[in-house]
């Protein structure tokens, strides 16, 4: 990121080499996971780097953070002008940058600066993607919600300090070992409330929710498409980390009462206010609400019991493979508004894709494919990403201390699909069956169209050949369900009401 600062300095043939560069960048931090091996974690802190740790989690987030990363640099390769390239594109490393340093956190503090790191170049890239007035009230907006968010976090961690007396993570000396230690119920509930409502604002879930329709509105597409993803990955892997530090096992029922409330009216908020929407824009703004509300429920399930425990049982490997599906549909549709953009005019309202099929039908099935994985519908990966999230409830129902509360969860959660299946419908048949409106030109944008292509394509290919995607996720979660394992067999029913 730094660099990219310093070539945005230059110009080779009137471009700059800020693009090719991030490519490579990214492309071999990619390569270079090859090499690493998730077992730091095992023995406790890197005995070199203090409040890192690495992990079967921190390798899944790497892998996906970096193939969509390099999705991302191609999608918002036309966007800035020359001169602003390095700033841009150094804007979006260090938010990536920010999203892996999240996984690998082994220390609160470093949790807590990690997931500012992700948030505060987005501040930036919302002003620099758009000369119009709605972003810079778009930057302005986000900015001040997001610095009343960070202090409920750094409050919420500021209590399990107090509690710990130290701000390690995991460990025989961390946080969580005096946490398990104390009977300070009370504390822990406030502080993990806390700690969630900070981090609703980087989910995109209530009551955290009402920015999102009018940033993304205000930014350009592809940035929006951006801040989609990376905050919304990293507020859930922080949110597994917390839940994961202070033990699945341990979280005290409050907090999962609070839970089973917030991803009830999440979902039902998103697509509710969805229906209402005739901007493009923010109907994906009020769905990407919608899907929080949906993630959530993995994360409530928790991880499996079972040492070979996959999906359709591991609430935490169904939410992890969701948000990789996730991440590739919605910027997909967001790529597709950037592709039928000009300088001069962005698309933005529903009725400018009608007819789009007979203009542009390539943008249009494109557009068709990701709208459907959204909507959950077959041959799409959004179905699968669906339907292991719903069996995960199911499976943890006659064992979570919400019971049947859960199963209820999963109807409420079916009713919104439906709900949501109405407004992704609209938009495919403004495409396929609107009255054409006049051809726009369509800008010839190399990064754009591959983009594009490669986000509905993969939404086929992961619904066909979903093997290891699964594997990866699955896999993340190993550790989390060995020592859910190890502690719930060797925990008694007095010590422990609510173990399952």
């Amino acid at each position: 990121g730094c660099l990219s600062l310093f070539l945005g300095l230059f110009t080779i043939r009137k471009r700059s080499p800020v693009v090719p560069f991030a490519l490579i960048v990214i492309a071999s931090a990619f390569v270079a996971t090859l090499w690493t091996t998730p077992t730091a974690i095992e023995a406790g802190t890197h005995p070199l780097l203090r409040g890192l740790a690495m992990s079967t989690l921190a390798a899944y987030v790497r892998w996906i953070t970096l193939i969509v990363g390099l999705i991302l640099v191609l999608v918002n390769a036309h966007l800035p002008p020359i001169e602003e390239c390095g700033e841009y594109f150094a804007m979006i490393l260090f938010s990536m940058a920010g999203v892996l340093l999240v996984s690998l956190s082994n220390d609160i503090l470093v949790l807590f600066f990690a997931l500012e790191l992700v948030s505060v170049p987005t501040y930036v890239l919302i002003a620099l993607s758009r000369t119009d007035i709605r972003a810079q009230e778009a930057a302005g907006k986000y900015f001040f919600l997001g610095a009343f968010a960070a202090a409920l976090t750094a409050y919420g961690f500021s209590f399990l300090y107090g509690m710990g007396g130290t701000t390690t993570m995991f460990g025989p000396d961390s946080i969580a070992a005096q946490i398990h230690a104390s009977s300070q119920a009370g504390f822990l509930s406030l502080a993990m409330i806390l700690v969630i409502v900070g981090l609703s604002f980087k989910i995109v879930a209530v009551p955290f929710h009402a920015y999102v329709a009018d940033v993304y509105q205000g930014a350009a597409s592809p940035v929006a498409g951006l801040l989609s993803f990376l905050p919304k990955l990293a507020g859930f892997v922080g949110l597994v980390q917390l839940f994961q530090m202070v033990g699945w096992h341990n979280i005290p029922w409050a907090v999962q009462c609070a839970m089973w409330i917030i991803a009830v009216v999440t979902m039902t908020a998103g697509n509710v206010l969805a229906l209402l929407q005739s901007n493009a824009k923010r109907l994906l703004a009020y769905s990407s609400i919608a899907h929080s509300g949906y993630m959530l429920i993995g994360l409530l399930v928790g991880p499996s019991l079972l040492r070979a425990g996959g999906p359709f049982d591991d609430g935490v490997s169904a939410l992890l493979f969701y948000v990789a599906v996730y991440g590739l549909m919605n910027l997909g549709a967001f790529a597709v508004l950037a592709f039928l953009s000009s300088e001069n005019r962005e698309l933005e309202e529903i009725d400018d894709c009608a007819g789009l099929a007979r203009n542009e039908p390539l943008a249009a099935l494109a557009l068709a494919i990701c709208l459907l994985s959204l909507m959950g519908l077959p041959p799409t990966a959004g179905f699968l990403a669906k339907l292991y999230i719903f069996f995960s409830a199911f499976s943890a129902s006659t064992t979570s201390p919400l019971g049947h509360a859960m199963i209820w969860l999963v109807v409420i959660a079916v009713v919104n699909s439906a709900i949501g299946a109405y407004y992704y419908l609209r938009w495919i048949g403004k495409c396929y069956w609107g009255a054409p409106s006049s051809k726009v030109a369509v800008p010839s944008r190399l990064g754009v169209e591959l983009g594009m292509a490669f986000c509905a394509l993969m939404m086929i290919v992961v619904f066909l050949f979903p093997n290891q995607l699964l594997i990866k996720s699955i896999g993340a979660t190993r550790l989390m369900t060995d020592q859910v394992v190890q502690k719930t067999s060797s925990a008694s029913p007095s010590s422990a009401p609510n173990t399952p």
